[in-house]
């Protein structure tokens, strides 16, 4: 998910001063400036990237131009790096993926993403705005006692994406190697699947795609696009949702704590707005399916059958979670009750199957 300094705004070394002069600090003086860093290490077109444009946005109106957040898109390091550096005060904040925190030891988020479980921005949209949300902030916050968690927002339904193979059913996945990031919950719902989870960093993907080292991967249409994997991969299984894959904003503990309250307010508030725009975001209307088709990308469908197998299989991943524990099974349980209240989700807009003209070109990463 990285590239180097030189993209966009930069990465945490390239502008991260805490011995700046004059009224500009980070640790908010009744009306002194607040200068912070948000890092993350997707591209600022990714809708982590959109999500977190929109917070500074919200922070910079209310607090009047007064708290300056520079945000890093593209970090260099892999994300539990990141997470330790928030973590450390090395980056005053970050967006972390939630997948990475069990990594840390922290499993708050992970009934968010235990396999087929959360497969609706609906009900996603009831979980991080709602009470269910808020405790899995919360109950991280606590866990690690050096990061504040602001909130959770969204990057987009992860779906299976195959090199040269189409997965759409258990078949399918058996002995094949998914890249996913270094994660237990992950790893635990494709292994369910019969697959191999490989926990090969972003950067290496593309190419371990391209010479056939990974078979695939799981990620959301976005991913594909900004990291131009429609150049290396072929199918995507359309209809076949296994996680959402939500993000933490986080802000360093001790950062946050001399902040003046005003300051805390102003960004507690502004983050709250997030969980909901980031499902705006990606659940709007969109071109994208069909700009990647025209790069090459085809959408496959996995039928009733396979979809009810699949989910079948992920239950042995769901219930080894819950058993290994508490905090999860609590959360798991809270999100089974919640889905099975819930209305029905609306279908989901049909998916491209052909070309957007027989000559159309490849209009994306240009």
């Amino acid at each position: 998910m990285a590239s180097g300094c030189t993209l966009a705004l930069g990465v945490a070394g390239c502008g991260s001063d805490s011995d700046s002069g004059g009224d500009t600090n980070t640790g908010g003086g009744e009306g002194a400036e607040v200068e912070l860093t948000l890092a993350y290490v997707t591209t600022q077109q990714h809708p982590y990237g959109l999500a977190v444009d929109y917070f500074i946005d919200e922070v910079n109106t209310a607090s009047n131009g007064r708290i300056k957040i520079t945000g890093l898109p593209s970090y260099p390091n892999p994300e539990p790096q990141l997470l330790s550096d928030v973590r450390a005060g090395s980056v005053e904040m970050g967006t972390i993926s939630t997948a990475i925190w069990d990594s840390a030891g922290i499993n708050s988020f992970q009934a968010l993403q235990a396999p087929f479980l959360v497969s609706n921005y609906g009900l996603e949209g009831q979980i991080l705005d709602g009470d269910i949300g808020t405790a899995m902030a919360d109950d991280a916050s606590t866990k690690a006692g050096d990061i504040v968690v602001l909130s959770v927002h969204e990057g987009g339904l992860r779906k299976p994406l195959g090199a040269k193979k189409k997965f759409t059913n258990p078949a399918s996945f058996k002995g094949a190697k998914i890249r996913a990031p270094g994660s237990k919950v992950l790893a635990e719902g494709l292994q369910a699947l019969g697959a191999e989870a490989d926990p090969l960093p972003l950067p290496e993907v593309y190419q371990a795609m391209k010479n056939g080292t990974v078979d695939g991967m799981e990620a959301n249409l976005g991913l594909i696009a900004t990291n131009k994997y429609y150049e290396v991969a072929k199918y995507v299984t359309g209809n076949v949702n296994f996680w959402p894959f939500p993000t933490a904003l986080t802000i360093n503990k001790n950062t946050f704590d001399a902040l003046s309250a005003d300051d805390q307010k102003i960004l507690t508030d502004a983050a709250a707005k997030v969980p909901a725009k980031s499902l705006e975001i990606v659940s709007a209307p969109s071109e994208l399916p069909q700009s990647l088709v025209d790069c090459g990308i085809e959408f496959v469908t996995a039928t009733d059958a396979d979809r009810a197998a699949l989910a079948k299989a992920a239950d042995v991943a769901v219930n080894a979670l819950s058993k290994a524990d508490a905090t999860t099974a609590d959360f798991i349980k809270q999100i089974q009750d919640l889905k099975a209240s819930a209305a029905p989700p609306a279908a989901p807009a049909a998916l491209p199957t052909k070309k957007s003209s027989p000559d159309a070109k490849c209009a994306l990463g240009g």
